[in-house]
């Protein structure tokens, strides 16, 4: 029996857990197993089930020593956490499925009539293909069908050290490209939009790799639906070419100056047990994060650790999350940072009082790892294009 299969079993002992009366012995066992468990998936195919393992495992840690078990509401964030280990089991099963499924089954977009048919890469440049001696260079995968773009841009990212490899067509190959260490960006026309995102979906590695490299999307006219596919999907910046290739090239050079520093999340709950498990979430998803579980001392960090992204739960002792909101927003360093409140009260009144304070998000418990990563990364990213825009309106950057 493999790994996955022994996940499959233990979320069986899981449910099982928390569908009948409270069995603090089996919960040690299930806590310690799926601890066990998440060591054989330290590989970017697994990231993402990783990740929903160690949160369940984190969460159902606070509980191991209690006679009767969690409350409802804390079950109840304890059945989302499991559902999301069988979400991604799910989705690995699929994978699998696809790659051994044949040819004909290939999800392909032709994006232009490429000059060579039978190619699914162009030529390399000279320069782009390293030998053992030579260390590889940082490499911007572009998918452009005629590489006449991906020239012209290579020619204005060659004096910072950057190359542009052109692909002729996206398929489910391109995971193979992107997982090099030394693929630092993906260019994406906006007519690849809608299958890179079936792309994600079936291949988890895939969504992993995609977390760690800049991602633009270009497209021949500016219309706002284009504009709009390209901000659902995550891109750090649309352009039109080919009159805004010294624009892509800055940005790219920018994003990809952010990117090694990981994005900063701040989170603040007095639920220890929660912020265990945020914190765990986060931190495996690349992001420096830090935990308060007492709102007063809130303001205190930000002499050493300036956030990205601010993670809020709503009600707390001593300070409530609007009142902390509403000083987070009154405060220079946080005036705006994105803010995103927690809470378990779905009252839409409430939600409409927390985001006309200054709140930016509003996430219900339970949390969902993947949903929880999705939202603090958009924020976050939001966060550093604001700071990158503000400079450019009083003294512009040049590439190097």
């Amino acid at each position: 029996m493999n790994h996955l299969e022994d996940l499959r079993q233990l979320c069986a002992e899981a449910r099982t857990l928390l569908s009948t009366t409270w069995d603090m012995g089996l919960a040690e066992r299930v806590c310690e197993r799926a601890e066990e468990l998440v060591e054989p998936l330290n590989d970017p195919r697994h990231t993402s089930l990783a990740e929903a393992v160690l949160g369940f495992a984190a969460y159902l840690s606070a509980f191991t020593d209690s006679r009767v078990g969690p409350v409802e509401t804390r079950r109840l964030q304890l059945e989302t956490l499991l559902d999301a280990v069988v979400e991604q089991l799910d989705r690995l099963e699929t994978s699998s499925a696809l790659e051994m499924a044949p040819p004909e089954l290939e999800l392909t977009i032709e994006l232009a009539p490429a000059p060579t048919e039978s190619l699914h890469v162009a030529a390399a440049p000279a320069s782009v293909a390293a030998s053992p001696e030579i260390p590889a260079l940082d490499t911007i995968v572009f998918i452009d069908p005629t590489g006449r773009d991906a020239s012209t841009l290579g020619m204005a990212l060659e004096d910072v050290g950057y190359v542009v490899q052109s692909l002729l067509r996206l398929d489910r190959q391109i995971g193979q490209w992107l997982a090099k260490p030394e693929v630092k960006a993906l260019i994406l026309p906006a007519a690849g939009l809608e299958v890179w995102d079936k792309l994600l979906q079936l291949d988890p590695a895939l969504d992993q790799v995609r977390r760690r490299i800049g991602f633009f999307v270009v497209a021949r006219s500016d219309e706002p639906r284009m504009r709009l596919k390209a901000g659902q999907a995550g891109a750090d910046g649309f352009f039109v070419l080919p009159g805004s290739t010294d624009a892509l090239a800055r940005e790219i050079v920018e994003v990809l100056r952010d990117r090694l520093d990981p994005y900063r999340a701040l989170i603040i709950d007095d639920d220890a047990s929660m912020t265990m498990v945020v914190d765990s979430v986060l931190r495996r998803s690349g992001m420096d994060t830090r935990v308060i579980n007492d709102p007063v001392q809130a303001l205190a960090i930000l002499d050493d650790f300036v956030p990205d992204v601010i993670l809020l739960d709503l009600h707390m002792p001593g300070l409530s999350g609007l009142e902390l909101l509403s000083l987070f927003r009154a405060h220079a360093k946080t005036a705006f940072t994105p803010v995103v409140l927690i809470s378990g009260d779905e009252n839409q009144e409430r939600r409409f009082e927390t985001l006309t304070a200054g709140g930016d998000d509003y996430l219900l418990k339970p949390l969902r790892p993947k949903h929880l990563v999705a939202a603090v990364t958009g924020r976050a990213q939001r966060s550093r294009w604001l700071r990158r825009a503000l400079r450019h309106t009083t003294t512009p950057l040049p590439l190097l």
